[in-house]
């Protein structure tokens, strides 16, 4: 008998007997990469393959100019989000998609996404109007050369991140933005009844002046004395007279700086209905200090 029929005649006494088949090993081994940003998880499923040896892969037999594209092996990359988000300023509804790239000679590439989702690799789907076509840039002088296929999530913020793709010396990044649950944003009607200066008490002792401003369509504050962890910050509305605390990236938070990190549940401060008072408490409703306002807007 030979050796291809005996591993199949044991292959078949070994799945008979209820045991496992050993482990496949593949060219291009699977990986699974997810980000989660303010609630919602963007995640990449797709088959790595590896240079072995090669110094060049775009614009040659491997991956054409021109070429539909997909940045994976076996079956396309899947790129899944289980809210609303936007890729490069494009609206990218909840949903699994399969991840296509029209390569281009030069950086101007599209990245298709495909409802259809489960497609083999070498199966190219021509663009259709089913599709959501993003323009992203490619680099082809990254600093590194990247032996095998990897996606990753380079940068992260408050409200999105980068989504970036690299194989050999080729690198492709593209921005995305999620649904906010929180905003920094308020009408100035509604912000009016909490703009002030509140003198601060903490167990009976004055600590400091809270100032709450309105600036850019949205609500500001700092204390006096200024806090250095603090410094300038936005209050964003969780609830009726209620906020948390929205820390700004830089110091010109005047200027649109972006907020790096909402501490919610960590503190929350809530006003009296006339904004006359107020209370900012922790997560376990232990309580800072109370204020009251000493004058208006």
């Amino acid at each position: 008998m030979s050796p291809v029929r005996r591993w199949g005649v044991a292959a078949v006494l070994w799945v008979a007997a209820g045991e496992p088949l050993p482990a496949q090993v593949r060219a291009s081994e699977l990986q699974s990469i997810a980000q989660t940003v303010d609630g919602t998880t963007v995640r990449i499923t797709y088959s790595r393959p590896r240079l072995r040896g090669r110094t060049v892969v775009f614009g040659t037999k491997a991956v054409q100019w021109g070429e539909v594209w997909t940045p994976g092996a076996n079956y396309a990359t899947i790129l899944e989000t289980d809210r609303d988000i936007t890729l490069g300023g494009v609206a990218v509804p909840k949903g699994k998609y399969g991840v296509w790239m029209i390569v281009s000679k030069d950086s101007l590439w599209t990245m298709l996404l495909d409802p259809k989702w489960k497609q083999f690799h070498m199966d190219h789907p021509k663009p259709n109007d089913t599709q959501i076509r993003v323009p992203v840039r490619a680099n082809p002088r990254a600093p590194a050369v990247e032996e095998v296929l990897t996606f990753s999530f380079p940068t992260i913020s408050a409200r999105g991140g980068t989504i970036a793709m690299q194989w050999a010396r080729m690198r492709i990044s593209v921005p995305f933005q999620v649904t906010p649950t929180l905003s920094e944003k308020l009408a100035e009607s509604e912000a009016h009844p909490y703009v002030g200066r509140f003198a601060l008490d903490s167990a009976g002792k004055s600590v400091g002046t809270l100032i709450v401003t309105y600036v850019n369509g949205g609500l500001r504050a700092r204390f006096d004395p200024n806090d250095p962890y603090f410094k300038t910050f936005a209050l964003m509305r969780t609830g009726r007279h209620m906020f948390t605390v929205g820390l700004f990236e830089a110091a010109e938070v005047y200027a649109g700086g972006e907020i790096y990190e909402v501490l919610k549940p960590d503190l929350q401060l809530t006003f009296s209905a006339d904004g006359a008072t107020l209370e900012m408490r922790d997560d376990s409703d232990a309580l800072w200090f109370s204020g009251k306002r000493i004058s208006g807007s």
